[in-house]
């Protein structure tokens, strides 16, 4: 279909990459004439992508078609085993029936314009009801103008008006059909499938289309001669040929098999997939995850999460600088300590001693970080996660997160400025003269700052930053039809979960080679960075009688989630898999510090992007999350490929004020902000719903699981702990912690 030489459209970037992808059924505007969107041969390379951010996309992409596929041939209650075949498109299949999305063959593209055709070619009589269809669009020139042939009262007479028939019928193998009155079936003596075309009593090809009103299972075809009624019933033709066999045995179910009617503007017709990752510039953090480079990823999280460093000698240190280049630097060290130590025979006042001291340890914390950082020990816990990480959904995976975390922390957090030379982030507890209220002074602006920094500690907040190059790709890579997730339930299936198949899109031309594409949009936009104060994460969790695990002193919490995680994930009823399935029973879970870690950064999230939404003009669809849960921290950022005019800025400009610092932190402070219209229903689940925290899956990373209002303000638990014991919400404890340091 991608070959054809179809005409093509525009309409915006993240249109074409989801609602008008390829494969898609949209209608025209004024609801007349219903198409199929196909791949474009014309759309450009995304020159934009690095190689690194191009082989992120196709791990993820293996990854997602990995886990659609274990998740798919599960098989509850079917008395067959599901063929690979059945749960994800066959190009995703290697030659020895395992998964395998080859990076060769993707095409990373810009979605500038797509292709259609009229789709479905099925059409009814305005008149009499007639159904007429035609095989193919190269077919339809001719077949169009014989419609009126078939008319009952004549050709001469024939109202000869018609309108396309704007449902189909849809199957969960990723097929879809115009409605017809033929079926087919599997002849179990010639172990094919068989055709039926015409009228089974009278050999007539000429049906009326009956549509009465209600449900769509109401329709019916009738028998023009001999008024013979036919329901709408057909069977999906790939299924059909892998399942035929087993009919007759009693081991597949027609239900699996049959199609569905479905209007062509149903959501259920088409789920576009894709995904969206962080875009960097550097690769020098990101490339610890290669396998090679096990040694140094687990220097690197020791490093970063305060494990105990090895003793080494001065020899040592000094062999490690020359080796790195940097001989001068232990030089200057050495020098630096004899000074101090005559200093100190001299008896040197302590004011001018500890300045010098404190140089010395700023030296040795910046090697041990870096030059030094091969010599730390690796907890077992560590070097155990970095060993099975390679098992980890890299959506949850917490040793990549902190790689990407360090990656944002040089590129954005706390690096230079942009071109127009504003700061790339700036504290809100500090502004800039960008963020700054207009006509503020002096002394109101550091009223100003006081009640942001008062705010941000009774909600529990160490840093909050806003960021001005929030760098995003979001893609698009297949779609699914009548659930957007691996299985399906039909009432007819007797409660077996039926697998829904994963399908890339068309292959298309490039240069001379065909291969599968990829749409891809990347974006800059502003965002928000808030980090937790560990501390008060530690006191929550305490609160809650969820503990950490044991450590050695001056461990950070980060490090010990990494090591928990591991644990987490070797049990098939506690770990991250990619749909998260374990955290949608009810009552299952005991509480463990990194589902609520995650749950209580997830929740504040989307609490932010709620009361941002509400200020900002922004709705609550075009923002985008990522969480870092071993750095406690996470990121909200506007997605689109609009003109960024810097809708977050002007909102913290805007809603600051000298008497509560800023409306956002002050919103988000108030628990009015968190109540919500369905309460007892809410927190009966878990305290997660439409009416309050639940986000549009486009915004949310998790398509809305780990989420509840009582990790932020208490009154129940989230729906799968198994504790009867409601939680204390952790603005709770933020404030008693305030309250006390105040006091003192």
């Amino acid at each position: 279909m991608s070959d054809s030489k179809a005409p093509t459209m525009q309409r915006s970037r993240s249109q074409l990459a989801t609602a008008y992808a390829p494969h898609s059924l949209f209608m025209f505007e004024g609801g007349l004439g219903a198409c199929m969107a196909l791949p474009d041969n014309g759309n450009r390379k995304a020159d934009e992508l690095s190689q690194t951010t191009e082989r992120l996309i196709g791990e993820q992409i293996q990854e997602y078609f990995e886990a659609w596929a274990e998740r798919a041939r599960r098989g509850n209650n079917l008395k067959h085993p599901v063929p690979l075949r059945l749960a994800i498109d066959s190009r995703a299949i290697a030659d020895n029936d395992t998964v395998r999305v080859r990076l060769g063959d993707l095409a990373f593209q810009v979605p500038n314009t797509v292709g259609y055709i009229p789709f479905p070619l099925a059409f009814r009589c305005t008149r009499c009801g007639l159904y007429r269809g035609s095989k193919s669009v190269e077919r339809f020139s001719v077949d169009a103008p014989k419609f009126r042939n078939a008319c009952p009262t004549g050709s001469d007479a024939c109202a000869n008006d018609w309108e396309q028939i704007d449902v189909v019928l849809a199957h969960w193998s990723g097929e879809v059909e115009p409605i017809t009155p033929g079926y087919r079936h599997w002849n179990d003596e010639a172990q094919e499938i068989r055709d039926i075309e015409k009228c089974t009593s009278c050999e007539s090809d000429r049906f009326f289309l009956e549509r009465p009103p209600g449900a769509l299972a109401r329709w019916h075809f009738r028998c023009v001669v001999c008024n013979t009624v036919r329901d709408i019933l057909q069977r999906d033709r790939e299924t059909l040929q892998t399942l035929g066999p087993l009919l007759g045995q009693n081991l597949a179910l027609p239900a699996e098999i049959n199609m569905e009617p479905v209007s062509c503007r149903a959501s259920a017709v088409y789920y576009s997939h894709g995904d969206r990752l962080l875009d960097f510039k550097a690769d020098q953090y990101v490339s610890l995850l290669a396998q090679t480079k096990r040694g140094d990823l687990e220097a690197f999280l020791s490093s970063e999460f305060g494990y105990p460093v090895a003793q080494i000698s001065n020899d040592q240190k000094e062999a490690l600088l020359k080796a790195a280049g940097r001989a001068s630097e232990w030089d200057t060290y050495i020098q630096s300590r004899r000074a101090i130590e005559t200093l100190e025979q001299t008896g040197a006042d302590a004011s001018v001693l500890d300045p010098l001291r404190q140089l010395l340890r700023n030296t040795e914390d910046k090697w041990n970080a870096t030059i030094f950082a091969g010599t730390q020990k690796a907890s077992a816990g560590i070097a155990t996660a970095v060993g099975l990480r390679q098992q980890f959904v890299r959506r949850f995976d917490p040793i990549r997160m902190a790689v990407e975390h360090k990656t944002l922390a040089e590129e954005k957090l706390h690096s230079g400025q942009m071109s127009d030379g504003r700061a790339v982030s700036v504290d809100v507890s500090i502004l800039d003269e960008f963020l700054i209220p207009d006509g503020v002074t002096d002394e109101a602006l550091e009223r100003l700052r006081t009640q942001v920094r008062r705010r941000l500690t009774l909600l529990g907040v160490a840093e909050m930053r806003l960021v001005r190059d929030v760098r995003v790709c979001e893609y698009t890579f297949g779609y699914s039809r009548t659930s957007a997730q691996p299985v399906i339930r039909r009432e007819k299936s007797r409660d077996a979960e039926l697998p829904v198949r994963l399908r890339l899109f068309d292959r298309v031309r490039v240069g001379d080679v065909s291969q599968t594409p990829v749409l891809c949009l990347v974006q800059s936009n502003e965002g928000l960075y808030v980090k937790l104060d560990e501390a008060t994460v530690l006191n929550w969790l305490s609160e809650n009688a969820v503990q950490p695990r044991a450590s050695d002193p001056g461990v950070r919490l980060g490090g010990l989630l990494i090591e928990e995680f591991a644990e987490l994930e070797g049990n098939d009823d506690t770990k991250f898999s990619r749909f998260l399935d374990e955290y949608r029973r009810e009552r299952a879970q005991d509480r463990r510090a990194y589902p609520f870690v995650y749950t209580l950064l997830h929740t504040m999230a989307h609490h932010l992007v709620n009361v941002s939404a509400s200020m900002s003009g922004l709705d609550a669809g075009s923002f985008g999350e990522h969480i870092f849960v071993p750095n406690l921290s996470f990121l909200v950022y506007r997605r689109g490929m609009t003109m960024d005019l810097g809708n977050l800025s002007s909102m913290w400009r805007d809603r600051g004020d000298p008497t509560y610092g800023n409306e956002v932190l002050d919103r988000m402070v108030n628990p009015a902000s968190l109540r919500c219209g369905s309460e007892s229903v809410c927190n009966h689940r878990g305290g997660a719903c439409p009416d309050c925290i639940l986000l549009p899956e486009s915004t949310c990373i998790t398509r809305n699981e780990l989420l509840s209002r009582s990790v932020l303000i208490g009154r129940g638990s989230p729906r799968w702990d198994k504790s009867v014991r409601n939680l204390k919400g952790f603005y709770e404890v933020a404030g008693q912690r305030a309250a006390a340091v105040r006091g003192t």
